[in-house]
């Protein structure tokens, strides 16, 4: 792939993650509304392997992006200029 569709299928793919999110919150309101029936419960385990699932891949690429950065270099660095004599009157 070349890193522009990289980028693209990374947006996409952060992008529905923060949609299930979303929709995680909104699968709370049966619980908060005091309904019981099975298919709310169903639906909060089916929330809850979707979050750790979300969980797991943002920490990884947090790790990434970490060692990303550690590996880069510093970047151009300054030569110390050569030593000048001092002058002591």
């Amino acid at each position: 792939m070349t890193p522009e569709q990289d980028s693209k299928q990374e947006k996409k793919s952060k992008l529905i993650e923060d949609l299930f999110i979303l929709i995680c919150i909104v699968s709370l309101w049966p619980v908060i509304l005091g309904w019981t029936e099975m298919i709310y419960q169903y639906l909060l385990y089916l929330a809850l392997a979707g979050l750790i699932y979300i969980f797991i891949r943002r920490i990884r690429r947090f790790q990434e992006a970490r060692d990303a950065l550690s590996n880069q270099s510093e970047g151009p660095s300054i030569e110390p200029g050569p030593e000048q004599g001092r002058d002591d009157r």
